[in-house]
Order: structure tokens, then C-alpha cells, then sequence
């Protein structure tokens, strides 16, 4: 089911990568361990936001999680703010392609602007689709 949000500000710690998506879970736990490091707090799930189309094997996307805490970043790892912003999202557990062709005909029939890059929000047994959006 298709929804609508308002996300509050979210300082992420991420890596910007260019190459295959299977990398993502690498990625991710290498800014887990700064975070631990950094002595910082996971403030949410995992995330990918994704530059070039998601579907495709390889892009170019950041890897990240959400922090509570203060870090100048290091290394590859930045440190970056997302201001609050509203997106329309949809969930999946397995059919990722059926979930995202859901949500551009919703875009499409609805006359919805994306306004930014599409992200993936990974929980335990659900993945969470977001498109940012001028509703």
C-alpha cells in the first residue's frame, strides 16, 4: 500500500559508492563500525539512496545510517543532514521490481513531482521504497 510521510531532519553517516549494489551490506557495516568508533548512536535503519536508477545491478548510490551524535566523518565516510522533507513510500518483502513499478504508476497517475533521488529504508523483514515529492 502506498503511503505519505513527512521525515524530520536525519543526520545520516554514509559512503558514497559507485559499482554493484551487492556491495550495500559491506558498505553498511563499514559505517557501523565507525559509528561504534565515533562512539555515536544508530537513530534508525540502514538506508541506500540510490543516484543512478535502482534497479539497475550497478550504480552510483550512498550507503548509511541514520546517527544521534556529533562526527566530523573520516575517511570515506561523510557526515551529512537531509532536511525534512515529504515522501510517498511503499513497502516489499519480496517482489522489489512489482514495488517500485506500484509506486511510479502512482506518481504517474497522480501528477506527483519527484523532487530528489529515491531511497530504500532496510528493516529487519521489510524494505521501504521512498520517493522525496512536492505534494
Amino acid at each position: 500500500m502506498i503511503g505519505k510521510k513527512t521525515l524530520n531532519d536525519e543526520k545520516l553517516a554514509l559512503i558514497t559508492f559507485s559499482g554493484p549494489l551487492s556491495k550495500t551490506d559491506e558498505l553498511i557495516e563499514e559505517v557501523r563500525e565507525f559509528i561504534s568508533s565515533e562512539n555515536l548512536e544508530i537513530a534508525g535503519d540502514p538506508l541506500v539512496i540510490f543516484y543512478t536508477g535502482p534497479l539497475k545491478d550497478d550504480g552510483r548510490y550512498d550507503a548509511g545510517i541514520p546517527i544521534n551524535g556529533e562526527s566530523e566523518g573520516a575517511g570515506d565516510i561523510k557526515i551529512v543532514t537531509i532536511p525534512q522533507h515529504t515522501v510517498i513510500f511503499n513497502e516489499y518483502t519480496e517482489n522489489r521490481d512489482e514495488a517500485y513499478d506500484e509506486l511510479i504508476a502512482y506518481v504517474e497517475e497522480n501528477g506527483i513531482d519527484i523532487i530528489g533521488a529515491p531511497r530504500e529504508i532496510y528493516r529487519e523483514n521489510v524494505r521501504e521504497i521512498q520517493f522525496p515529492v512536492i505534494l
